[in-house]
């Protein structure tokens, strides 16, 4: 999906949920919580954006960033080349043994087959603000499922506590999936763009299998032949 959209501060939800007369007591805190569960959730593209970051390799271990939520891809900073996901028991360097170049992840720490140097990781993180708050897509669809994502997180709570009725919870959770499904449907509906280079990755002729070390930068691309009589 190519659309652009205008994103706005995390406040403006907490206005919205406040408006419940029953949620008048939520604070910006679980309002945050509840963004961030909401985005695991639904994991919709529009609301993270691709960043970089050089991560420093010593005795084979390096410090991912703090706001990575997927690693999109990884290379040597040095040979430009892609490192593939480690699959060894011994994470890949064990002595006298060459291994190709590879990683894992693991509590914000990528491990390497390399004992040292650089890498560039390539990822998805969370938009914020200046003060580090997450913001999110003023998209009318969006906002009304997030909305109604944290309702029923409360309601819920409300009636594990007797103090909301079955039907009252029932009722919010009938929006809450309405709203989410027309959420996802919208945002990971591809353009005629996007569509045009799935189309042509489906339609070729002969598989290309190198496009991981190029970065993906060709997958999409049309597949040309010459016929020669």
């Amino acid at each position: 999906m190519n659309t652009e959209f205008q994103y706005i501060s995390i406040r403006e939800i907490l206005s919205r949920v406040t408006r419940h007369s029953k949620l008048q007591g939520v604070d910006l805190e679980s309002v945050i919580q509840y963004t961030l569960d909401f985005f695991g959730i639904a994991g919709v593209p529009p609301m993270f954006e691709d960043r970089q970051d050089c991560v420093e390799i010593h005795n084979y271990h390096g410090d991912l960033p703090c706001d990575i939520v997927q690693i999109i891809q990884v290379r040597d900073e040095r040979t430009k080349i892609p490192l593939t996901a480690m699959t060894d028991s011994f994470n890949g360097h064990s002595k006298g043994i060459p291994a190709g170049s590879t990683f894992k992840t693991q509590n914000r720490t990528i491990t390497t087959s390399f004992p040292e140097g650089r890498v560039r990781v390539s990822y998805k993180a969370i938009k914020t603000d200046a003060d580090g708050l997450p913001m999110i897509p003023d998209e009318p669809s969006f906002l009304l499922a997030l909305e109604y994502y944290i309702v029923v997180q409360v309601y819920t709570d409300l009636f594990d506590s007797d103090k909301l009725s079955d039907k009252v919870l029932a009722k919010a959770e009938q929006r809450y999936a309405w709203a989410v499904g027309r959420c996802t449907t919208k945002f990971k509906m591809p353009s005629y763009s996007e569509m045009q280079s799935i189309t042509n990755m489906m339609t070729r002729l002969i598989p290309s299998t190198r496009e991981f070390y190029a970065g993906y930068k060709g997958m999409g691309d049309a597949e040309h032949y010459n016929q020669h009589r």
